[in-house]
């Protein structure tokens, strides 16, 4: 038997720059997601994006994104 499991949370985003493009870091409001325990979930811009080009996402994503939705499939015998 299959059993399907659907987890949410809120999220923000910040901006993050390892050596490479700037990354738009996911962070979750609450450590309730099992699938993402002990991960660090971002998004890589292009590469040329500005700093204030990746504000702009930046604020668009905080402004319009409430949450994240993980559906986990499992097969149970």
């Amino acid at each position: 038997m299959t059993t399907t499991k659907v987890e949410k949370v809120g999220v923000g985003f910040r901006i993050g720059r390892n050596s490479g493009p700037v990354v738009v870091e996911v962070h979750t409001h609450h450590d309730v997601i099992s699938a993402f325990r002990g991960a660090r979930i971002g998004l890589e811009l292009l590469n040329g994006i500005t700093e204030q080009q990746a504000k702009r996402i930046l604020d668009v994503l905080n402004e319009n994104v409430v949450g994240v939705v993980v559906t986990t499939v499992s097969n149970d015998k």
